[in-house]
């Protein structure tokens, strides 16, 4: 078993969960030394986030570590320097290292998956000497395993309704959770479109004596290098955090122009428009996205779509056919132990058609390569075939496509 194989083999969780203090003493032993950090939090635009901020350093020549989730196709793609995924000879190396420091340390929770994926990045941050590392969540913020570093810039994206059975059953309190990684004397950088968040959050930088900088002051809406209103306002988000380095950042936009984030409202071919809204708030945002395309020309749509276990099926399957038009549905199963049957999928979505009056064509796949295949061969010059439902679902479609980066 090499190392990738052994990293896949661990648990995502654990009946006991390593606590924060016990994280740190593993950084330590690890012999972890990182640089100025940047740490992101938020329910959805985190990637890009991470993504715009990296690349505007990077023009700006410095050297940049950045640590995301989840990966599309390899796991590599988690650790990135100047946005390039690390080598399967130098995660074979770490990971050896990490395993074997862990061990002697006599460590008696093992890492999940996550965490141990987070050691091998700090590790290799570490040795790479970068001059900023880019720190995405995992899940919330408050016990998130990333939040054991004192950083003085913070990120906080939108906030909405997604793993309410770890972080809670209200904007308020998610955004609690979010806000845990706002430190003391710091800067934190948030959108503050939501009232309730933007209440929790404030709080919590008052409390840390941290400076607040909002999204609403920067005027994102003039940004032209794309018409998707969500990386708008990631970009300006990372645009805001390079203002507030030390360094004298210049050239923001056109780092921006050249950012490449796969899977968000990404058009991968003609009329062929991959997305990985998965959760309340970013399919609402991709519908709205889909019916400002449809604007500039009478197309057709059709959907190919996914949606894991955990997630609230009915009411994405809700929002959307509340408010698109679909001539036809493909439905697939996932390569992942997350993955929903064909038939619940179907169920629910027969069902919210016929709740909000709509009439559509239905087909279901064992397995999306086959299904875009399909959906791709049917589609019409008049139509646009939209993918959408799972960040998953955009990894297996991409998969032999083109590499990430």
């Amino acid at each position: 078993m090499n190392e990738k194989e052994y990293i896949e083999s661990i648990p995502m969780w654990a009946k006991k969960k390593n606590s924060l203090s016990e994280v740190k003493k593993n950084i330590d032993i690890l012999g972890v030394k990182l640089p100025k950090l940047i740490h992101i939090a938020g329910t959805n635009g985190k990637g890009s986030v991470c993504a715009y901020l990296s690349n505007i350093l990077i023009e700006n020549k410095m050297r940049v570590g950045t640590f995301i989730s989840p990966h599309l196709i390899e796991l590599n793609e988690r650790i990135l320097l100047d946005m390039i995924p690390i080598s399967d000879d130098e995660l074979e190396n770490v990971s050896k290292y990490v395993r074997d420091r862990l061990k002697k340390s006599g460590n008696k929770n093992p890492p999940t998956y996550f965490e141990y994926i987070f050691y091998i990045a700090m590790v290799y941050f570490s040795n790479s000497n970068p001059d900023y590392v880019i720190l995405e969540t995992g899940m919330g913020g408050r016990l998130d395993v990333t939040n054991v570093f004192e950083s003085g810039l913070s990120i906080i994206t939108s906030i909405g309704m997604d793993h309410m059975q770890y972080l809670g059953n209200s904007i308020k309190e998610i955004a609690f959770e979010k806000a845990g990684i706002i430190k003391k004397n710091s800067t934190v950088i948030f959108d503050d479109s939501n009232k309730e968040a933007k209440e929790i959050i404030v709080k919590k930088a008052k409390e840390e004596n941290a400076s607040i900088i909002e999204l609403s002051s920067f005027d994102y809406e003039s940004l032209d290098f794309c018409r998707i209103k969500y990386k708008k306002k990631a970009a300006a988000l990372a645009m805001l955090a390079a203002r507030q380095l030390p360094e004298n950042v210049k050239n923001m936009e056109a780092a921006v122009k050249k950012t490449v984030w796969h899977g968000r409202m990404e058009e991968i071919e003609k009329d062929i428009i991959i997305d990985g809204a998965h959760n309340e708030p970013a399919v609402l945002e991709f519908v709205d996205n889909v019916l400002d395309i449809l604007k500039s020309g009478d197309k057709k749509i059709k959907l190919l779509i996914s949606i894991v276990k955990d997630k609230d099926v009915e009411k994405i399957f809700d929002i959307i056919t509340l408010r698109l038009d679909v001539e036809k549905y493909y439905i697939t199963s996932l390569n992942s132990d997350r993955t929903n049957s064909t038939d619940e999928l179907y169920n629910s979505l027969n069902i919210l058609l016929e709740k909000n009056k709509r009439q559509a064509r239905i087909n279901c796949y064992n397995n999306s390569k086959d299904a875009f295949y399909e959906a791709k061969k049917e589609k019409k010059d008049n139509e646009i075939l939209f993918c959408v439902g799972s960040l998953y679902l955009m990894g297996e479609i991409l998969e032999g496509i083109y590499d990430r980066f």
